[in-house]
């Protein structure tokens, strides 16, 4: 019996430890920290009486600061966030705001010829913080798998346990061949399958539908929904240009059509601005905002927004 057991207490050893070295290596990867544990801690400390704030995906989450303006402002994008989960994340929290407050929703230009419909590769962050009725797919098993044991579910980001990503910079640029090099590929990963019109259409049309929800939600509750696009290198703009024609017509169609159903609808554009194309130094790729850029870009939106009559920050 004691040799038995003696057996089984070996092999339970070496399977708990066969799962738990890796797991653990696998939590303390930059991978790992910086996609799905950091960028969710602060949805435990979201103010009440939000006068402005944002959704998005990284562009959202790297280019609006409001630091400046304490708990008046709060950023609710995520790293590659689609608008699904923008109106899931704002429906949870939509209580959270001041009436008359305004919601920035970022308006990138995947926006156009890009579409996600399954999301088990993104929910490991959103069990962290949104309720079951919030998820796109809730599942009791897959959320202790993701809080628990993620490396079960790694998939090919297991390869970070053995060649883990650089630790991301809020203050980190580019020279200018890297920015380049870094906007002929988000180039060529965002229109990847997009080049025949209807499924660009088809495309669009999913995105937009979604941003709409978002639009509904916030008129409903008493919120100044604002478009809002974040600015973009000179070198992305270019390249958008030379490779894909048609692709700036559709953006502004997809902007357009937005305004057209919603009368009044504002929209900021400073995907060229001047301000921000040629100064490199503001950014950190060819289409994120570094610390310093962010700083900047939250200042002059916010001011746009006043000199407009659509925000008017108080103090509680």
């Amino acid at each position: 019996m004691k040799k038995l057991f003696g057996k089984f207490f070996f092999l339970f050893v070496l399977v708990f430890s066969s799962i738990a070295i890796p797991n653990l290596l696998y939590i303390n990867t930059n991978y790992w920290q910086g996609t799905v544990i950091n960028p969710t801690k602060k949805f435990s400390n979201i103010p009440d009486d939000i006068q402005i704030a944002n959704v998005g995906s990284s562009h959202g989450e790297c280019d609006f600061d409001y630091r400046e303006i304490s708990n008046k402002g709060f950023n609710f994008a995520l790293s590659q966030q689609y608008p699904l989960y923008d109106y899931l994340v704002l429906k949870q929290y939509i209580n959270r705001f001041d009436k008359n407050a305004v919601l920035l929703i970022p308006i990138s230009y995947f926006h156009i010829t890009t579409m996600k419909t399954d999301f088990k590769d993104h929910r490991a962050r959103y069990y962290r913080f949104l309720s079951k009725e919030n998820m796109d797919v809730y599942s009791e098993q897959e959320k202790i798998l993701f809080t628990f044991v993620p490396v079960l579910t790694a998939g090919k980001t297991i390869e970070f346990i053995i060649k883990d990503r650089p630790p991301s910079s809020v203050y980190k640029t580019m020279t200018e061949p890297e920015l380049i090099k870094d906007s002929i590929e988000k180039h060529d990963v965002w229109t990847t399958g997009a080049e025949n019109a209807q499924e660009r259409e088809k495309r669009s049309a999913h995105n937009k539908y979604l941003v709409s929800l978002i639009i509904e939600l916030c008129y409903t509750n008493n919120i100044q929904p604002v478009l809002v696009t974040t600015p973009f290198t000179l070198m992305l703009n270019n390249v958008y240009a030379e490779k894909t024609p048609w692709f700036f017509e559709s953006f502004h169609q997809f902007t357009r059509e937005l305004q057209e159903a919603y009368p009044g609808l504002p929209y900021f554009d400073y995907s060229h601005d001047s301000r921000f194309e040629n100064e490199f130094s503001l950014f950190r790729d060819c289409d994120h905002l570094n610390i310093t850029g962010a700083e900047k870009f939250t200042a002059i939106v916010i001011a746009d927004l006043q000199a407009s009559g659509l925000l008017n920050i108080h103090s509680p």
